[in-house]
C-alpha cells in the first residue's frame, strides 16, 4: 500500500479592502469589510455543481465549494477537505481521510455527502453534461447507462470521514480529475429536503468552499460573502466579492475605467479586441496559458461535413495566423493540434500546415466528387457561433477566407451561448464556431471527449474504434510512453478532423494597482480566495 501525506502551511494574512465608494474616506482599520469587485459575462446556467459544466457556472462552483483536493497555480494539488489518502499497490483504489470540516450551516461534511452527490450525477436520470468524468471509476459508466445499479458503482463511505474510490483501472491524473468542480459535495440533507436550493441565495443555499451565497438578483448581480465556517478562513483575503453580470464588453471596459472594477477580462469577462493594442501600450494588459481552443465543431453526421476531406478542406483554408495577429491581438498560439501544449507539458506538435491552401482545394474537390455535390450546397446551411464581439470577428474573417480559398459562400449566424450550446448538444448544426475549456489538468480531458458518441459533449458525433483503444491503453502506461500513445490518438482525430482547432487560449486581463496576488490555474480558474487589495488603497 502506497501511503501519501497531503498538507498545507497556513498564513494568517490581515490585509485592508476599504468599502465601495466613489469617495475618498479616511483610513480604516483592518477590521474594515474588504471588497473586490468583478464582473461576470452571463449568468451562470447552475449553482449546483452536480450540473455544471460551463465556463461561468464552473468559477461559481469553485468559489462556493470544495473537493477533496484542489489545482494551484503552478499545477501542483494541494488538500482541501481531504486530508491524506492512501493508493494500492496496483493504483486502482484510492482510500480519503476527511479532516473534520463543516457546512455553512454548521453541520460536518461527510464522505456520506461526497458519495451522495458522486452517485447522483451516474443516476441514469439524473441531468450532468460531466457524467462521463466520473467514468475512471469502477462501474460508473455502466451505472449511468441504467445496465448496473448504482449499488454497484466503486464508491463507499466506509465511516462518516473515509472515503474510498475504486477505479476501472489505473488512471494516472485521478487527482487532477478530482479536483474539478464536478466533483465536488452537497450537503445531502439539504438536497434532499430542498431540492431548489441551487437557484437562489437564502438560508437553503448550503455550501462548504471559502466563500458562502450573500445574494443573487439573477441577471444582475452576485455578492459572495468570506465563509466563516471554512476550515482554512485565515487563507481566505476578501470580505466579499461582488459580482455583476454584464455582458457587454465595451460597458464593463467603462465600469474598469471608473474605478468600479478591480479586473476585467477572461476568464469572467473578456475585453474588446478594439482596446487590446491600447492596452499593450499602456503595459497593462497582462496574459497566461491555459488549456482552452477556439475551434470550430463539425456536425460528422450531416451533408457535406460526412466527408471528411471536406472537413479538412474547410480546416486548412482557415488562416490561423492572421486571426491572433489581427484579431485576438494577444499572440496566441495558432492551433495545428488538438490538445492545447499547456496540458502536455508545453508540447507543441503541429500535425497539420496552417492555411494550406492549394491542399485544401484539392481535397474540397475530392470531398464533392465523393459525395456528387456542388458548391451550390453550402449556401444552403448556417455556420454558427456564440455572441460576442471577438467571436464575430472570427466568424466574419473565416467566412471570408472559405469565400477566397474555396470559392464557397457560407451564411454565418450569432446566437445566445446557451442557444448555441443546445444546439451543439442536440447535434442541430451542420458547423459552429465553439470553444473548450479543460476541466482538469490532463490532455486527457480534451481527449476523452470525443472517446463515445454518447458524451454530451462530443458535439461532432464522431467515433473511431482505433482512437479508442489507444486511449484504453494510456491508462496502463506512465510517462513518455503514455505521452507518445496520447499523440498517436490526437493524429487519428485530427486527421479526420471532426474538430478544427483555430487558437489555443491566452487569458488576458487588466487589474486596477491595488489588487494582487491574481492566481489562474492552468485550466483558467481564478484562485479567489487569495485576491488581495493594497492595505494603502483608500476606496
Amino acid at each position: 500500500m502506497k501511503i501519501f501525506s497531503i498538507s498545507l502551511t497556513l498564513a494568517a494574512v490581515s490585509l485592508i479592502l476599504f468599502p465601495t465608494s466613489c469617495q475618498k474616506k479616511e483610513l480604516k482599520t483592518e477590521a474594515q469589510e474588504r471588497w473586490v469587485r468583478l464582473n461576470l459575462k452571463n449568468e451562470p446556467a447552475t449553482l449546483d455543481p452536480r450540473k455544471g459544466g460551463d465556463v461561468i457556472s464552473s468559477h461559481m462552483h469553485f468559489l462556493l465549494f470544495e473537493g477533496l483536493v484542489k489545482l494551484n497555480p503552478d499545477s501542483s494539488i494541494s488538500p482541501a477537505q481531504a486530508e491524506s489518502f492512501e493508493v494500492s499497490e496496483e493504483g486502482r483504489v484510492y482510500t480519503f481521510k476527511l479532516r473534520d470540516t463543516v457546512w455553512s450551516n454548521g453541520a460536518a461534511v461527510t464522505a456520506y455527502d461526497f458519495e451522495k452527490a458522486w452517485k447522483d450525477i451516474l443516476d441514469p436520470s439524473f441531468p450532468s453534461i460531466c457524467a462521463h468524468l466520473l467514468y475512471p471509476i469502477k462501474n460508473a459508466e455502466a451505472a449511468k447507462k441504467g445496465n448496473v445499479p448504482l449499488s454497484e458503482v466503486g464508491i463507499i463511505s466506509k465511516d462518516e470521514k473515509t472515503f474510498v474510490v475504486t477505479l476501472e483501472k489505473p488512471t494516472p491524473y485521478f487527482l487532477d480529475l478530482i479536483s474539478f468542480c464536478v466533483f465536488f459535495p452537497v450537503h445531502s440533507q439539504n438536497d434532499k429536503e430542498n431540492p431548489d436550493w441551487a437557484h437562489n441565495s437564502g438560508k437553503y443555499f448550503v455550501s462548504n468552499g471559502p466563500f458562502i451565497l450573500k445574494e443573487w438578483k439573477h441577471n444582475n448581480e452576485i455578492v459572495a460573502m468570506r465563509n466563516p465556517t471554512y476550515w482554512d478562513v485565515s487563507r481566505v483575503r476578501p470580505d466579499y466579492i461582488h459580482f455583476s453580470i454584464v455582458d457587454n464588453e465595451i460597458t464593463a471596459l467603462q465600469m474598469f475605467e471608473n474605478g468600479q472594477l478591480d479586473m476585467i477580462g477572461e476568464p469572467l469577462s473578456p475585453l474588446p479586441t478594439d482596446a487590446l493594442p491600447s492596452l499593450k501600450r499602456k503595459g497593462i494588459l497582462q496574459k497566461y496559458p491555459v488549456g482552452g481552443t477556439t475551434m470550430i465543431t463539425f456536425n460528422v453526421d450531416k451533408v457535406p461535413f460526412n466527408n471528411a476531406k471536406i472537413r479538412k478542406a474547410f480546416s486548412y483554408a482557415i488562416d490561423r495566423d492572421a486571426i491572433v495577429k489581427n484579431i485576438t491581438q494577444m499572440g496566441e498560439l495558432a492551433a495545428l493540434n488538438a490538445v492545447p501544449p499547456i496540458l502536455k507539458n508545453n508540447r507543441n506538435r503541429a500535425f497539420f500546415k496552417d492555411f494550406d491552401k492549394e491542399l485544401a482545394k484539392s481535397l474540397l474537390e475530392e470531398g464533392m466528387k465523393e459525395l456528387g455535390i456542388s458548391r451550390e450546397k453550402f449556401k444552403e446551411y448556417t455556420h454558427y457561433y456564440s455572441s460576442s464581439d471577438i467571436n464575430h470577428k472570427i466568424a466574419q474573417a473565416i467566412q471570408q477566407q472559405w469565400l477566397d480559398v474555396l470559392q464557397v459562400q457560407v451564411k454565418i449566424e450569432n446566437l445566445d451561448y446557451k442557444v448555441l450550446m443546445d444546439k451543439l448538444v442536440k447535434r442541430d448544426y451542420a458547423s459552429a464556431q465553439s470553444l473548450w475549456v479543460a476541466q482538469y489538468n490532463d490532455q486527457m480531458n480534451i481527449l476523452e471527449r470525443f472517446k463515445h458518441k454518447t458524451n454530451a459533449k462530443n458535439y461532432p458525433n464522431w467515433e473511431n474504434t482505433e482512437f479508442i483503444s489507444l486511449l484504453d491503453a494510456s491508462f496502463y502506461e506512465s510517462g513518455a510512453k503514455r505521452a507518445e500513445i496520447l499523440e498517436q490518438a490526437e493524429e487519428i482525430f485530427l486527421n479526420e478532423m471532426p474538430i478544427c482547432p483555430i487558437y489555443h487560449w491566452d487569458v488576458a486581463y487588466i487589474v486596477q494597482p491595488h489588487l494582487d496576488n491574481v492566481g489562474i490555474t492552468p485550466i483558467g480558474d481564478i484562485v479567489f480566495e487569495k485576491l488581495t487589495i493594497d492595505r494603502d488603497f483608500v476606496r
